[in-house]
Formats: C-alpha cells, sequence, structure tokens
C-alpha cells in the first residue's frame, strides 16, 4: 500500500501523472454570473443572457443534478483509493468520509456558500481559480468581479491546511484595485491592450483564470481570452516556481474564449486531442513541448442539446478530461465523447491509444460551466 507522508500533497507538473489528491467542487446555491451586460454578451450564447443579473440562483432541480453529479465523481475517485476527509473545526456538510482501500490519496470538498447572499457564483469548478505547479499552488485574479471572494469563501480551509506543509507555497492573487478598472472602458488602458483587442478586458491589472493555462512538465500552455490579459499572463510566469515558464498558443480562434480546457485535452504523455474549430495542428507544433507528440482532431462534432440548457458554455464541453494516471483518464462518455475513439464504448477494458477510460457522466455540471 502508498503511503505519502514524506511526499507532499501538493505536487503536480502536468495533466496526466498519477492523482494523489484533488479538489472536487460543489454546485450548491450556484448563481449566474452578475457582470455588465457587455461582459456578458462577449462570453455566453445569446439566447441565454436575459439570466445574467445579480441575485438569480440557476434552476435548482440543475443544481441538485449538478452536486449529485460532483458526488458520483468523488465517489469513483474514492473507489480508485481516494480519501474523504473532515477537517476539524469546520462545517460538517464541508467534507465527506468514507472507507479508503488505498491510504493516503487525498480528496477535498470546499465550503457550503450562499452564493446569492454573498453576489457570488459557485464552488462547483475549483480548477477555474486554483492550480498546482511543482509545489506552488497558485490562486488566480479573477476577471469577473463576482468572482473576488470565491476562493477566500469555498477554499480557504483547504488552502490553510497544504499551506502547513512547508514545502507547500500558497500563492495568493495580487490585491485588486477599488473600484476595478479590468474591463476596457474602465480606465487608462496603457498596459499594453489596444483599442482594437478582441478581448473584454483591459491590461489594466493582472487578470488570469487558471483553466486557461494546462501544464506539460516545465512549460505551461496557455491563451489570452476574455478573463485573462497579459499583465496576468506575466504575474503567473513570476509566480512559478524556479525553470518553470509560461507559452501562449497564438491563432486560437473562439471570439467567445473563456478556458482553454474544450479546445486542446492531453490525454498522457505523447497524446493531445485538439478542437479543430478553434485551433490547427500547426500552431500547436510551434510548440517544442509539442512537436513530437500525436495530435488528433477530435472526431466528433457536439450534438445539439434542448435540456438541460448550456447555459454558459458550448457542447464542446465534450472534451474535457480528469487523468487519473497516464492509463485512466475520466470523462464525460457518451456516443460523442472524444475519448471513444481511444476506448470503444462496446469493450471498456480494451485501451487504444495507451488510454483506459472511467466513465463519468457529467451533464447538468456543464450548465455551470465545467
Amino acid at each position: 500500500m502508498p503511503h505519502f507522508a514524506d511526499a507532499s500533497l501538493v505536487k503536480a507538473d502536468n495533466e496526466w501523472s498519477p492523482l494523489r489528491s484533488v479538489i472536487v467542487g460543489r454546485a450548491d446555491h450556484t448563481c449566474f454570473p452578475s457582470e455588465r451586460e457587455k461582459v456578458i454578451r462577449a462570453i455566453y450564447p445569446k439566447e441565454h443572457i436575459a439570466h445574467f443579473k445579480p441575485d438569480n440562483p440557476i434552476d435548482p432541480e440543475i443544481v441538485a443534478n449538478a452536486n449529485q453529479e460532483l458526488d458520483a465523481l468523488a465517489d469513483l475517485l474514492g473507489k480508485e483509493g481516494m480519501f474523504m476527509f473532515t477537517l476539524p473545526g469546520h462545517n460538517k456538510h464541508s467534507f465527506l468520509t468514507q472507507p479508503n482501500p488505498w491510504p493516503g490519496i487525498t480528496v477535498y470538498r470546499p465550503e457550503t456558500v450562499d452564493w446569492e447572499k454573498f453576489g457570488g457564483y459557485t464552488a462547483a469548478m475549483p480548477r477555474d481559480g486554483l492550480m498546482t505547479v511543482g509545489t506552488h499552488l497558485i490562486t488566480a485574479p479573477f476577471a469577473f468581479g463576482c468572482r473576488k471572494h470565491e476562493i477566500q469563501l469555498a477554499f480557504s480551509p483547504i488552502l490553510d491546511k497544504l499551506a502547513e506543509d512547508p514545502r507547500v507555497r500558497v500563492v495568493r492573487r495580487p490585491s485588486l484595485p477599488s473600484p476595478d478598472t479590468v474591463y476596457v472602458d474602465d480606465g487608462d488602458d496603457a498596459g499594453g491592450s489596444k483599442p482594437s483587442s478582441p478581448w473584454i478586458i483591459n491590461n489594466t491589472r493582472p487578470a488570469f483564470d487558471t483553466a486557461d493555462f494546462m501544464r506539460f512538465g516545465k512549460v505551461l500552455l496557455g491563451q489570452h481570452s476574455h478573463v485573462t490579459n497579459q499583465k496576468g499572463i506575466e504575474w503567473l510566469r513570476q509566480s512559478l516556481p524556479e525553470g518553470y515558464t509560461v507559452e501562449i498558443i497564438e491563432g486560437i480562434h473562439d471570439p467567445h474564449a473563456m478556458h482553454i480546457d474544450a479546445t486542446i485535452a492531453p490525454l498522457r504523455q505523447g497524446l493531445l486531442v485538439f478542437n479543430p474549430n478553434k485551433v490547427t495542428e500547426a500552431a500547436l507544433r510551434k510548440h517544442a513541448v509539442l512537436r513530437d507528440w500525436e495530435l488528433v482532431e477530435c472526431p466528433f462534432q457536439p450534438p445539439p442539446r434542448t435540456w438541460p440548457p448550456r447555459y454558459m458554455s458550448s457542447g464542446w464541453l465534450m472534451m474535457n478530461t480528469l487523468s487519473l494516471d497516464s492509463e485512466r483518464v475520466g470523462a464525460r462518455l457518451s456516443l460523442y465523447s472524444p475519448i471513444l475513439h481511444f476506448v470503444p464504448l462496446s469493450s471498456p477494458s480494451e485501451q487504444r491509444g495507451g488510454v483506459l477510460a472511467a466513465p463519468q457522466f457529467m451533464v447538468h455540471c456543464h450548465d455551470l460551466y465545467g
């Protein structure tokens, strides 16, 4: 049985190494993000824009189903040897405990927060605001004002616990100006953005979501987007451990860009699926870290869907994956899942391309964006 008493639970260089610890979010009290109308129109599907107003909770049925999916994911990870535990002194509903056949691998769950009370959004997607690089745990300086307290309210107990390890450095986001000037018409844009910029945010202060980046060893690949600006990229570079760097993929075609996980999906060392509608193989090959990789166009187009509605995303979220190790990948399996290009649904034990899928259905979570 593996024991990790001498190994840090905060240590990762890529998206596919064996998973020792993970944060699984909570959907309780999720609200629609409330930002100015031009921000919402730049990012989200036009047919749902009317929902994006202050203090507007998402349909309770969708939230309940999303929570069931997140709990099922945590249960699946538990069966893979994950341990869920309760931090002393915290809300007893914040963490779950279950038998652990392989001690030492840990799943964390965030606090339950009434987001309507705080003018916030959700705790369902820790990947948006937290990223481990080496032994640094980096917190995002969100562009969205409705997310500025998200890490503090939902994830502080987890970060405080992990920071007890002297090998771990929790990198807190920089202080945000008040009033915030990150939107294009809010202040002097001398920081580097141009009037012709396709992005709704300017460059007056660092902004990024960690979901705009993926880890490939000592190189992080990322993108500019409606939530990630150049100052954010520079701040991230300065916050990385020594020897790590950030490279930006140029030529991504996505006028609504927000997060890179529907554009590229590394499944294991040397194998990556990409969305041909957003990026070309040639653009990816420009990065030395990918030059000897097998780069595969996603073999399916996402099917249309009427329920549950895709309030905040496109069907390309079907590309989302969570690698348990270099052989097992958790994915939302359907007839249109790109993972089926590597693992036939009719024979889940058969491996193709060196990947064995672990089925996980995340339908309602996609309505919350992730």
